[in-house]
């Protein structure tokens, strides 16, 4: 080891307090290691494995959060250690070291390391010590004010700390004390209150990483306010001659608290958060607070203890009469639970809103509502709402029906309270009764009150929606009458056989008859044949009919989904939709083919029955009396199998969603050596398919074993009775013979009738799933009479305070109130940071999504009163995924172009400088590519998707990144042609090469969602600012 490196070792803040007969045992077991720039010597989350001191270079410490942002705690230098407290632990690290220049560093292994703590008892202090200071500073930089001072300051600051610990209830700070520390909140949380006319007012209120009591010390005045601490709280004080002290040796500190003297309102009453409640309720919540709700004035204490959610307008009063029965409706998807829930709530107060309705005023996406939409949603249609956090004590007040949030991941409707159970309606399961101890402990407490109000009224229903199948069936109606007629004759045909089998046993047998036996063998040869005859008619003319059916269906069902906006498909999973899709044919086939089966087996049943009765009515009445336990099997059926049939149903969605996930993305899978950890993930998405699949299977099998155990009752019965009848003269042996054998058939008619009513409960899942399709606002709404055609277009567009966001109310804004004016014959480039808004921006220009706020005019007129699809075809758009369809590379270019002009693609293609390409394939245009063909490169395809965005001559072209993927070379020529294309349209530019974009008459500059700079690349460069930055860190400036 070096003589430099031993010194700092010697001097290392850990290692310092080592004797020299530690240290000279520790030498022979240390490693050097060298990591050069940008590497990682040790990773967040990966087990402790070493102890590092830095002997040469530079590196910096981070904690990289749960979204992968990336916080810096500070600069590593030589003689810095890291790497002790998580060996101490014996646990995980907790940052991330990334080298900033070469870097060399001495190591020890974990063992030798925990073996040398053992030893030396003031090592073991001084991990602890370095450990704890290090916490504070990553605490200080992930939720403190102070996070964005220097390393320094902090350091400083972390030497002067003094901890405090205050329970709750007690007082931080008095008011009119004498000025005393800064206080920062390392945990817990506490309020600032002051007296004012005899009440005291809220102020403030403190979390993780607030600071509080600068105030008293800047201004060398008694304190202005009281803090008490709400919850335990552990606090970081600094005494005031500690804070005069970093003020005057770091001016960044002073700074920081002088902006906080800007931000005190005196007097100004605060509202109590949501999270320094046990539950928002309109009553005293702690001894001193007072809530005020929707700025109106606070509410005396309520003394009425039975009803401690109700509030000054008399809503959220608990019903007197209990609530047994609720209309249950079953969610679609995994993440409709909240909306599904809401519906039931509504169908409490009566009015029946589609389930589309409010997951779109929910904002539902792939990952599901949040309370705060379900009470957005329920506002809107008129209930009075309100969401809160309900204690355990007061569950038995809450008024039902209420939404609870259970298990942490899922929503259902609490709709009764017993002492010792709780009734429930889980949007998945279906209506369940569980004990009050289960469910408490699966609560999270979170709920949703409802009440309702005359507005209620005017919430709009929904239609029968299934009445969309009705006209495809309605249109072969003569057709299906045909089968109906050759069914019901195939049906009598069939019930002559027990009449000739009693004619053979009472007559041929007895009376030895052999003419009577060949007319009759005769009779039987032609039923049998005609039999065939009509049933063979019948499945002609039913695959006639189901054929044509299907692609009616198959043309309807696509022309809705395409009509649908563009929020309908990213707010669900590609599985799902896929899974629709697939379910029309299978209701189709369970309509054409088993409806008429069970219309077979009814009419069938029917005449078997009245022959029954001809022959015995006393053994008809046995035959029938195992009818009721059919029934009860029947409700049974839509009870259980229903809610099972979704389940798999919604898992297999699901799981196919992974599949094709799999399928796109494995390229991906097998570049990252992943195919073992995929293949586990699919596996046990299988395994939670499978288990509702096995559950679903057992049951259908105990559902069919009944069916045969009600069967062998019923059979019992006939021959008990039978016989009895027979041996008593009331029956003859032929009419026996011939009972048994309609009792047969007829058996056979029944399973066949049931086994249609168990299918019918999966076709009524799957009509359920289409539903959502047919029950989404379809894109600019159902009529599209009012809209405005598009037949030529300008270009001029306008931008007027445009704000938009994915999602509800609590989303974060994609975009900010920006204005922006684009005019023909300029190009305007899109600049920003990844995340700034570029493409959601050119985006809603295109219509592909409507603004939040805002409106876009093209020439002066509202984007909102156009035909979006007429705009569309006036503007060519190049998108950062460039999807090619499975078809001719000419007719990818000309696509939406039902007579492709072959003179306008050859063109298009020139201008995109993929003609030449084009040219070397085998086929030329006709080479076919997409899935089923040629696989092009990411370059290649950005040339065909220029080519097409520039075929229809458009007076608006986008460019998202349109050449990001072509090499230089490629890049200039497309420049240059489209440099005379772009001559009198309005053209939009998105580029992270900002080379590309240095002739645009005008650059807007995007940061966070809004415009932060506008002029071109000179102007720009000149004002130094964000462009100037991102103009330095690419071209060299």
């Amino acid at each position: 080891m070096k003589a430099e490196d031993s010194e700092l070792l010697r001097h290392s803040s850990v290692l310092r307090f080592l004797s020299d007969e530690h240290f000279d045992a520790i030498e022979p077991l240390l490693q050097e290691e060298h990591y050069d720039f940008g590497d990682l010597i040790v990773r967040q989350g990966d087990p402790a494995d070493s102890f590092y001191v830095l002997t040469k270079g530079r590196a910096r410490a981070l904690k990289i959060r749960a979204d992968g942002e990336e916080i810096p705690l500070g600069v590593l230098k030589p003689g810095d250690s890291f790497g002790e407290a998580a060996l101490a632990e014996g646990g995980t690290r907790n940052a991330t070291v990334r080298c900033s220049t070469a870097v060399d560093v001495l190591r020890i292994d974990r063992d030798d390391f925990q073996q040398l703590v053992s030893q030396e008892p003031e090592l073991k202090q001084s991990i602890e010590a370095t450990g704890r200071n290090r916490a504070l500073q990553s605490f200080l930089y992930q939720f403190s004010k102070f996070g964005r001072l220097s390393t320094p300051v902090l350091r400083s600051m972390i030497e002067k700390f003094k901890p405090v610990t205050v329970q709750k209830g007690n007082l931080i700070i008095r008011e009119a004390d004498e000025a005393g520390p800064l206080f920062i909140v390392e945990k817990g949380r506490a309020r600032a209150f002051t007296a004012l006319n005899g009440r005291e007012q809220n102020l403030a209120f403190y979390r993780e990483g607030d600071f509080f009591g600068e105030l008293s010390i800047l201004n060398g005045s008694p304190r202005a306010a009281s803090v008490e601490a709400v919850t335990d709280c552990q606090l970081l004080a600094l005494e005031p001659g500690a804070v005069h002290g970093l003020q005057h040796r770091f001016p960044e500190f002073d700074k920081a608290l002088r902006e906080r003297l800007a931000l005190y309102q005196a007097k100004t009453e605060a509202r109590i958060p949501l999270d320094f409640t046990t539950e928002l309720l309109p009553a005293e919540t702690r001894v001193h607070d007072k809530v005020k709700l929707d700025g109106q004035q606070p509410r005396p204490e309520r003394t009425d203890k039975e009803e401690p959610f109700a509030d000054e307008r008399g809503f959220f009063r608990k019903q007197t009469r209990r609530t047994r029965k609720i209309d249950y409706i079953m969610q679609i998807d995994e993440m409709d639970c909240g909306a599904a829930s809401l519906a039931m709530v509504c169908r409490h107060f009566g009015r029946k809103v589609s389930l589309a309705r409010i997951r779109q005023l929910c904002h539902t996406a792939t990952d599901g509502t949040s309370l705060k939409a379900l009470v957005g949603a329920a506002t809107e249609l008129g209930l009075a709402a309100r969401a809160l956090k309900v204690s355990l004590r007061n569950l038995p007040m809450m008024p039902l029906p209420a939404i609870v949030h259970w298990e942490g991941n899922h929503w259902i409707v609490l709709y009764d309270v017993a002492e010792q159970f709780v009734r429930v309606a889980d949007p998945e399961l279906g209506l369940r009764k569980l004990p009050r101890r289960e469910f408490e402990a699966k609560w999270t407490g979170y709920a949703a009150l409802f009440d309702y109000t005359p507005a209620f009224e005017q919430a709009p229903e929904s239609k029968p929606t299934l009445t969309w199948i009705v006209p495809f069936f309605a249109r072969y109606k003569v057709v299906l009458l045909q089968v109906l007629g050759l069914a019901a004759a195939v049906s009598f045909l069939q019930l002559l056989f027990p009449v000739f089998t009693q004619m053979v046993v009472d007559r041929v047998i007895v009376e030895k008859d052999f003419g009577l036996l060949k007319m009759i063998l005769l009779g039987m040869v032609a039923a049998l044949v005609f039999v065939q005859l009509f049933t063979l008619a019948q499945e002609y003319l039913l695959a006639f009919v189901a054929v044509r059916i299907d692609t009616a269906v198959l043309d309807f069902l696509s022309r809705k989904l395409l009509s649908l906006p563009m929020s309908y498909f990213n707010s669900r999973r590609t599985g799902d939709i896929q899974r629709r899709l697939e379910g029309a044919t299978q209701v189709r086939q369970f309509a054409v083919q088993q409806g008429v089966g069970a219309l077979l087996a009814l009419i069938f049943l029917v005449g078997a029955v009245i022959l029954m009765a001809m022959y015995s009515p006393l053994l008809t009445i046995a035959f029938l009396a195992t009818t009721p336990l059919y029934l009860g099997l029947m409700i049974l059926s839509v009870k259980v199998l229903r809610p099972l049939y979704h389940g798999v149903e919604e898992s297999q969605g699901k799981y196919s969603s992974h599949q094709i996930d799999a399928i796109k993305g494995i390229e991906a899978v097998k570049a990252a050596s992943g195919e073992s950890t995929f293949r586990d993930a699919m596996l046990n998405e299988f395994l939670s398919m499978s288990q509702k699949l096995f559950k679903a299977t057992f049951i259908v099998m105990s559902w069919d074993s009944l069916l045969q155990t009600i069967g062998l009752l019923s059979t019992a019965i006939f021959l008990w009775v039978g016989a009895t009848q027979v041996i008593q003269g009331n029956l003859s042996v032929g009419g026996f013979v011939a009972f048994s054998s309609l009792t047969a058939m007829a058996y056979v008619g029944i399973l066949r009738a049931l086994g249609v009513w168990d299918n019918m409960q999966f076709a009524s899942v799957l009509l359920n799933r289409l539903n959502d399709i047919f029950e989404q606002e379809p894109e600019q709404g159902r009529d599209r009479s009012l809209l405005r055609p598009v037949h030529s277009l300008e270009g001029h567009i306008e931008l007027r305070g445009l704000s938009f966001k994915y999602g509800g109310p609590e989303s974060p804004d994609i975009l900010k109130n920006v204005t922006l004016e684009l005019s023909p014959g300029h190009m305007t480039a899109l600049v920003g940071r990844s995340g700034s808004g570029k493409t959601t921006l050119v985006k809603l220009i295109a219509g592909l999504f409507e603004p939040t706020e805002g409106a876009i005019y093209f020439d002066n007129v509202d984007l909102k009163t156009l035909n979006y699809r007429d705009v569309r075809r006036h503007i060519g758009i190049v998108l950062q995924e460039n999807h090619m369809f499975s078809d001719t590379i000419a007719r990818n270019i000309s696509f939406g172009d039902p007579e492709p002009d072959l003179d306008r693609v050859l063109a298009a293609a020139q201008a995109a400088a993929a003609h030449e390409l084009i040219m070397r394939l085998p086929l030329g245009y006709e080479t076919k590519i997409g899935e089923s063909g040629l696989l092009l490169s990411g370059g290649q395809k950005q040339r065909i998707a220029i080519a097409r965005a520039i075929y229809n001559d458009p007076p608006v072209l986008i460019f998202d990144e349109a050449t990001s993927a072509l090499d230089t070379e490629s890049e200039r020529q497309i420049q240059e042609n489209l440099g005379r294309l772009m001559a009198g349209r309005t053209t939009i530019v998105i580029a992270h090469r900002l080379s590309t974009i240095r002739e645009a008459h005008s650059i807007v500059v995007l940061e966070q969602g809004s415009i932060v700079e506008i002029g071109s690349h000179d102007e720009l460069l000149a004002q130094r600012g964000l462009y100037y930055y991102l103009a330095s860190q690419q071209l060299g400036i």
